[in-house]
């Protein structure tokens, strides 16, 4: 049995106070599945394609403690750096 996923990654741009001043807009990485969303526990192969996807922009992804499993896709408020 052959099983095909497709992936997709939103770009979204946020305000995100740091330290009690606004800093610019901060590009806030969202990780979907294609027509299908994500589950929870699918968390490794979103952080996979999330790599992936800022890689192909020569940038790590920035983990951190936002990271959130939300509305069927993966949270990266950190995006690519």
């Amino acid at each position: 049995m052959r099983v095909v996923a497709t992936f997709s990654v939103a770009l979204v741009t946020a305000c995100v106070p740091v330290a009690s001043k606004v800093s610019g807009p901060a590009a806030v990485l969202r990780v979907t599945n294609g027509d299908r969303p994500f589950r929870y526990d699918e968390g490794a192969p979103a952080r996979k394609v999330a790599e992936a996807a800022c890689a192909a922009e020569g940038k790590q992804l920035r983990t951190g403690t936002l990271d959130r499993f939300e509305g069927g896709a993966w949270v990266y408020p950190g995006g690519c750096a």
